[in-house]
């Protein structure tokens, strides 16, 4: 089933609203219902499974040593990653402008579907 995300903007504020339509149908309702300014944003391939039955809930918190900028990153991993291949995976990499340089996983749990 095709699956479309409307972007919304009025005035200050924004709105995400997901369709389950493909990208002309829901530019016809966007136009005959919403106000203000909207994406029509579609989605062109889906990958994965959706029979996932346990994942790791992950909470990690990552420093930049150059210039001290902190964040934290929740996402849900595979069940099979481990915690050593997880920071080898996020090592040096930037997210939301801050380089990985440190990592720390704070909380790691399994999780069922």
């Amino acid at each position: 089933m095709a699956k479309s995300l409307i972007r919304n903007k009025v005035g200050s504020k924004k709105f995400n609203i997901y369709v389950p339509a493909d990208d002309e149908k829901a530019k016809d309702f966007a136009d005959a219902v919403l106000d203000g300014e909207y994406d029509v944003l579609a989605s062109a391939s889906v990958a994965g499974s959706d029979n996932v039955t346990e994942a790791e809930d992950v909470t990690i918190f990552y420093e930049e040593e150059a210039t001290g900028k902190r964040a934290y990153l929740r996402f849900i991993a595979k069940s099979a990653k481990s915690e050593e291949d997880i920071i080898t995976a996020l090592q040096g990499k930037t997210y939301n402008g801050i380089k990985a340089d440190k990592i720390v996983i704070v909380s790691m749990r399994t999780v069922s579907y």
